[in-house]
C-alpha cells in the first residue's frame, strides 16, 4: 500500500527529471547556437582575410611598379649632374653594405669614384702615430699633434689637401705603406672634390672617427661630404654623419637613395634623407 512518503518521493523524482531535462535541453540549444555563431564567425574572418589578401596583392603590385619606374627614371634624371667630379668613397675593412650601389650612383651621375679603406679604427691615430708621420709634418713646417682627435684632424686635412691636387702624395703613400689605409682607383691626375663616408665605427654603432675627420676636412676645403649606408646595414653611419651637421643618405641601395646621393654631390640638395628615424624626407625635391 502506497503512503504519503512514497507520493512525495515520486513527485520529487518527477520534478527532478523535469529540471534535468530542461537543463540538458538548454545546453543542447546553446551548443547549437554557439556552433552556428562559430561557423558564422569563421566564415566572416575568411571573407575578411580574402579581401585583405587581395588588397595586399594590389598594393604590392603598385609598389613594384613604382620601384621599377624609379629605377628606370633615376639614371636619366641624374645623368651628367656630377660629370666633373672625382669622389672618394671611404669605407672600413669588412662588409660594407651599399658600396656597389654608391659606386653605381656616382657612375650614373657621370662622376668618377675612388676607394679609400680605413684598415684600423680611427686610422690608429687615437693612441699612436706611425713611423715617419712626425718627419712628414716637420718637412711641411708643422708640429705633429699628439695622438687623438687633433692628430686625426691634422692628418685628414693633409690628406684632403693631397687629394685635391695632382702633385705627389707622400702622406697617402706613407699611410698605405704602414698598412693603415687602403687605396684603389685614385689616379695620379685625379683631384678629389667630395667624400662619401661609409666607414663604420670599429666598436659599436656610428661612423669611424677618422671618416668624420675626413668629412670635416673636405667641407672646410670647399668640397662636399656625405654619409651613406644601406638599409640592410646596422652601423648607423648616416645618422652619425648627419649628427655632425653633414648631409647623409641611409637607403643608398634604393633608387631614391641613389638619386639622393647624386643630388647632394651635385649641390642640388643637402640634409638627411632616408627611411630611418631622424631623416628629413625619403628623397630631396628633384627640382
Amino acid at each position: 500500500m502506497y503512503n504519503l512518503r512514497y507520493h512525495i518521493a515520486s513527485l520529487v523524482a518527477v520534478f527532478l527529471a523535469l529540471a534535468v531535462g530542461l537543463v540538458l535541453g538548454t545546453v543542447v540549444a546553446e551548443r547549437g547556437m554557439l556552433t552556428d555563431q562559430s561557423a558564422a564567425l569563421v566564415e566572416d574572418l575568411q571573407r575578411q582575410f580574402a579581401e585583405m589578401n587581395e588588397t595586399n596583392n594590389e598594393l604590392r603590385q603598385d609598389v613594384e611598379r613604382d620601384q621599377a619606374f624609379a629605377e628606370d627614371l633615376v639614371p636619366v634624371v641624374v645623368a651628367g649632374t656630377i660629370a666633373s667630379q672625382d669622389v672618394m668613397i671611404v669605407v672600413s675593412t669588412g662588409r660594407v653594405d651599399g658600396l656597389s650601389a654608391a659606386q653605381e650612383a656616382i657612375e650614373q651621375g657621370g662622376g668618377v669614384h675612388a676607394l679609400a679603406s680605413i684598415r684600423e679604427g680611427g686610422l690608429g691615430l687615437d693612441s699612436s702615430a706611425p713611423d715617419g708621420l712626425e718627419t712628414y709634418f716637420s718637412e711641411r713646417g708643422e708640429t705633429m699633434q699628439s695622438p687623438g682627435e687633433e692628430l686625426q684632424r691634422q692628418v685628414a686635412g693633409a690628406l684632403v689637401e693631397e687629394w685635391a691636387s695632382a702633385d705627389e702624395r707622400p702622406l697617402t703613400e706613407l699611410l698605405v705603406q704602414e698598412g693603415l689605409l687602403g687605396m684603389e682607383s685614385l689616379s695620379d691626375t685625379a683631384t678629389v672634390d667630395a667624400v662619401v663616408i661609409m666607414a663604420g665605427a670599429e666598436q659599436g654603432e656610428g661612423a669611424d672617427p677618422f671618416g668624420l675627420a675626413l668629412a670635416e676636412a673636405m667641407e672646410d676645403a670647399g668640397g662636399r661630404a656625405v654619409g651613406a649606408e644601406s638599409l640592410t646595414a646596422q652601423d648607423g653611419v648616416a645618422r652619425a654623419v648627419a649628427d655632425e651637421g653633414y648631409s647623409a643618405v641611409d637607403h643608398v641601395g634604393t633608387a631614391q637613395g641613389q638619386f639622393s646621393l647624386v643630388w647632394i654631390l651635385a649641390g642640388r640638395a643637402e640634409g638627411y634623407y632616408g627611411a630611418r628615424p631622424g631623416a628629413e624626407a625619403y628623397y630631396p625635391p628633384p627640382g
